[in-house]
C-alpha cells in the first residue's frame, strides 16, 4: 500500500465523521460557482443593471469566501481533536514529523479536491435552476438560457483549491507545537465537576434583556443608533447564557428531588451538566450563527414581500406632479394632458385635481421649529384631494389653528415636541396659529418639509398676499388599479420634464423597492442558509468529537443493566437538548429583531418571519434526525 493509498483509506474510513463537513464545503462551493456564473454571463453583461449585480455578487462571493476560509479552519480543528489519539499511535509506530504532516495536507487536499468537484458538478446542474429563480426574483421579462462559463469555473476552482491548502498548512502548525504524548492522549481528559458564576449568569441574562429592549423599542430613527450596542450586548449576553447560566439552570434543576430523581431525568440532566459545560462555546457560535440565518432572511424576505405596503405608506397619494411658480403654471398643465392622453391611450383609468397651495416658513423659539419651510393647503383643496383618494377628513379648522403634517421622518409619535402655538411669515404675510398633527396622506414636497392646512379664509391671506415663487401647482391622480399598471406608470411619468413638474407615484416607487429588495433577496438568502448549514455542520462535528468518550459512557449503562430502548432515549434527549437549544435561543433573537423591522414598516412581518422559521426547523429536524440515528448506530457496539 503506498502512501497515498493510505491517505485515501484514512479519509475513506471516516466517512460519516466528515459528511458533513464535506456537504457543507460542496453547497459553499456550489453557491460561489453560481453567483459567478451570473456575473459571466452574455445576457446579463449587456443589461442595464450589471453594475448593480455585479457588485452585489462580489460582495456575496467575498462573505462566502471568507465565512468558508473561517468555516474550513474551525471544522479542520476539530478533526484534528477527534484524531489525535489516531495520530498519536501513528507517531508512536514510527511514522516521522514530515511523514505526519504530510499525510494530513494530503487528506485534506484530497476532501478538497472533492468537495470542489462535487460543488461544481452540483453547480452545473443547478445553474438554469438558479438562473430561473434569479429571473423571476428580479422580475426579468428576457428568459436567461443555460451557461457554463470556464471563467466561473477556473476562478471557483484556484480560490477554494488555495483555501483548502492553506487551512491544511495552518492545521500542520497548530499540531506541530504538541507533544507526542499530548498528541496520544487526543481530546480525552478528567471530567470536572462543572463550575459556573451566578454573577456571570444574571450579567448575561441581564445584557440579553437590555438588547432585546433596545430592539423592541427601535423605531425607524433609531434603530441605526442602537444597532451596535444591541450587538454588543446581545452577542456576550449569550456567551454568559451558555457557559454561565445553562450549568446554573442544570443545578437548579438538579435541586428539584421529585424531578431530578424521575425515571431516566438523573442520567439525562446529570450528563447534560457536563455537555453543556464542554459545548458552551460550540453552542454559542451556533446560536449566533443561527441567529444571523434567520433575521438576515426573515428581514429581507419581510421586507420583499411588503413592498406594496411601505409604497402606500412612503407615497399615501397614487400619482402626483408638483411645479413651484407661477412661470410654470401653464406649463404644467400641457404636462397634465400629455400624461392623461397617455393614459387613455394606455386604457388607464384614473380621476384627478389640481389644486394651487402657497409656501412660507415656520418661525419658532424652538430651533426644532425655526426656519422650517412649509407648503400651505386650504381646507377645502385638503377636502377636494382626500375625496379624490376616497377618504373623509376627519378633522376641522378655525381660523387660528393649522394642522402640520405628521411624518415619521419627520416628526415623531410624541406630539409633547410640536409647540403649542407657531407662527407662519411669506414675503407679505404672517400668522400665529394653535398647532395640531395630523397624517394627511399627502406626498411629500421637495420644495418644503412639512404640508399645513388652515381655513379657507387664512389660505386666501397668504394666497392673494404670495410672490411668484411661493406659488405652487399641485396634480394629483386616482388610479384605482394602479399596480396592473405598474410599469406604464413609471413609463409616462419618465418622460414628464422634470424642469416644469415633479412626478410622484406609487408605481415608481414599488418598482424601485421591488427592484432593490430583489437584488439583496437573492444575494442573501443563499448566505443566510450557508451560514445555517454551517451551523448544523459544526454540532455534527462536536457530537463526532465526542463520540468516543460517550461510547464508554453507553458501555457503563449496559453493564449495569440498562436496556437499549431506554440509552437510545437517554441518547436522544441529551442530543435533542444540544440541537435545539441554541435554535430557540436563535429564534427568540430573531424574534425580537423582527420586532425591531415591525416597528419601521407596514406591512405584517408575522407570516414572512412564521414561513422563514418553519424553513430552517425543518433543515434542523432532518439534519438532526439523520445525526441521531448515526449516533444510536454507533451505540450497538457497546449493546
Amino acid at each position: 500500500m503506498t502512501f497515498k493509498q493510505f491517505a485515501f483509506n484514512n479519509v475513506k474510513r471516516n466517512t460519516r465523521q466528515y459528511l458533513s463537513y464535506f456537504l457543507s464545503c460542496m453547497f459553499a462551493v456550489t453557491v460561489f460557482f453560481m453567483y459567478a456564473v451570473i456575473v459571466f454571463h452574455p445576457d446579463i453583461q449587456e443589461a442595464e443593471f450589471r453594475d448593480v449585480v455585479q457588485r452585489g455578487i462580489l460582495l456575496s462571493e467575498a462573505i462566502i469566501y471568507i465565512f468558508s476560509f473561517l468555516f474550513v479552519l474551525f471544522s479542520t480543528g476539530s478533526f484534528i481533536n477527534s484524531r489525535k489519539k489516531q495520530y498519536g499511535v501513528l507517531t508512536t509506530l514510527g511514522i516521522s514529523k514530515s511523514q505526519l504532516n504530510r499525510m494530513l495536507i494530503l487528506e485534506n487536499t484530497i476532501i478538497g479536491v472533492t468537495s470542489i468537484a462535487a460543488g461544481l458538478l452540483l453547480g452545473a446542474l443547478l445553474t438554469k435552476l438558479f438562473l430561473m429563480i434569479f429571473q423571476q426574483i428580479l422580475g426579468l421579462d428576457q428568459i436567461l438560457p443555460f451557461y457554463l462559463s470556464l471563467k466561473a469555473i477556473g476562478i471557483t476552482v484556484i480560490l477554494f483549491f488555495i483555501m483548502f491548502e492553506v487551512n491544511s498548512l495552518a492545521v500542520v502548525w497548530t499540531l506541530r507545537t504538541n507533544s507526542i504524548m499530548e498528541v496520544f492522549r487526543g481530546a480525552k481528559g478528567p471530567k470536572k465537576t462543572p463550575k459556573f458564576s451566578w454573577i456571570l449568569s444574571l450579567l448575561g441574562i441581564g445584557l440579553i434583556g437590555s438588547g432585546y429592549y433596545l430592539a423592541y423599542t427601535a423605531n425607524v430613527m433609531t434603530i441605526i443608533i442602537y444597532m451596535v450596542p444591541i450587538l454588543m450586548l446581545v452577542i456576550p449576553g449569550t456567551y454568559f447564557l451558555f457557559t454561565q447560566f445553562s450549568i446554573a439552570f442544570i443545578t437548579l434543576l438538579k435541586r428539584k428531588n421529585g424531578f431530578y430523581y424521575n425515571k431516566l431525568n438523573l442520567l439525562t440532566v446529570s450528563e447534560l451538566a457536563y455537555k453543556l459545560k464542554d459545548n458552551s462555546r460550540t453552542l454559542f457560535i451556533v446560536a449566533i450563527l443561527s441567529a444571523v440565518a434567520f433575521t438576515s432572511s426573515g428581514v429581507l424576505y419581510g421586507l420583499f414581500q411588503g413592498v406594496e405596503d411601505e409604497a402606500k405608506r412612503f407615497v399615501p397619494q397614487d400619482a402626483t406632479l408638483n411645479s413651484k411658480g407661477n412661470e410654470n403654471a401653464d406649463k404644467i398643465e400641457k404636462e397634465i394632458d400629455l400624461v392623461e392622453n397617455a393614459f387613455q391611450e394606455k386604457g388607464i383609468a384614473f380621476d384627478s385635481k389640481l389644486i394651487r397651495t402657497t409656501q412660507a416658513q415656520i418661525y419658532s423659539n424652538d430651533k426644532n421649529w425655526d426656519e422650517v419651510w412649509v407648503q400651505i393647503y386650504s381646507y377645502s383643496d385638503y377636502a377636494a384631494i382626500t375625496r379624490l383618494h376616497g377618504h373623509s377628513v376627519p378633522f376641522e379648522v378655525d381660523d387660528d389653528e393649522m394642522v402640520i403634517s405628521k411624518q415619521e421622518f419627520a416628526l415623531p409619535d410624541d406630539e409633547k415636541i410640536l409647540p403649542g402655538k407657531l407662527t407662519i411669515k411669506s414675503e407679505n404675510n404672517s400668522a400665529t396659529f394653535k398647532t395640531n398633527a395630523a397624517k394627511l396622506g399627502l406626498n411629500q414636497n421637495i420644495y418644503t418639509t412639512f404640508d399645513v392646512v388652515v381655513s379657507d379664509t387664512m389660505f386666501k391671506k397668504f394666497f392673494q398676499t404670495a410672490e411668484a415663487n411661493e406659488v405652487y401647482s399641485n396634480y394629483a391622480m386616482e388610479i384605482p388599479n394602479w399596480k396592473a399598471h405598474k410599469e406604464d406608470i413609471s413609463q409616462i411619468f419618465s418622460h414628464v420634464d422634470r424642469k416644469i413638474a415633479h412626478p410622484d407615484s406609487k408605481a415608481e416607487y414599488y418598482l424601485m423597492m421591488k427592484e432593490g429588495l430583489s437584488y439583496l433577496f437573492f444575494f442573501g438568502i443563499f448566505i443566510s442558509v450557508l451560514f445555517f448549514l454551517a451551523a448544523g455542520s459544526i454540532l455534527y462535528f462536536r457530537m463526532y468529537q465526542d463520540m468516543d468518550k460517550d461510547l464508554h459512557y453507553y458501555h457503563s449503562l449496559y453493564r449495569i443493566g440498562f436496556t437499549d430502548k431506554e440509552m437510545k432515549k437517554i441518547a436522544t434527549r441529551q442530543l435533542g437538548f444540544l440541537f435545539f437549544i441554541p435554535f430557540c435561543v436563535a429564534v427568540v433573537h430573531a424574534s425580537f429583531a423582527f420586532k425591531a423591522l415591525q416597528n419601521m414598516i407596514a406591512s405584517s412581518v408575522i407570516m414572512p418571519s412564521v414561513m422563514i422559521i418553519s424553513f430552517f426547523f425543518v433543515i434542523h429536524l432532518i439534519n438532526f434526525i439523520f445525526i441521531r440515528n448515526v449516533y444510536t448506530a454507533k451505540l450497538k457496539r457497546v449493546m
